[in-house]
């Protein structure tokens, strides 16, 4: 199995929308949180992935997961030994903001 982690800015990025989600709707947070923990537990034991079209960095190949029900995903980056997620944010983020992470 590989090694996989997720940096504390991301972990921040996903308790933020949560706050954002529970303000707009109380049970909503937890909603969130519950399809970020499925997204990140297809990572860390999936094979499969879509690429973000040329993004082949500093020997990481940077993949991304789609969060089900909300429009989020989750950037991380794969070498041959481990999977490190660098983002969870809203999906129509500029990619200079996650390049920036590698």
């Amino acid at each position: 199995m590989k090694r996989f982690w997720i940096e504390p800015v991301a972990l921040g990025e996903s308790e933020d929308a949560a706050a954002w989600y529970e303000s707009q709707r109380p049970g909503l947070g937890d909603e969130f949180i519950a399809e970020v923990d499925r997204t990140l537990a297809r990572i860390e034991n999936e094979e499969q992935f879509a690429t973000v079209p040329v993004m082949i960095l500093t020997g990481s190949v940077v993949r991304r997961e789609f969060v089900h029900r909300f429009p989020y995903i989750v950037i991380f980056a794969e070498t041959p030994d481990s999977r490190r997620v660098i983002m969870i944010r809203r999906g129509n983020t500029h990619p200079k903001l996650w390049r920036s992470r590698l």
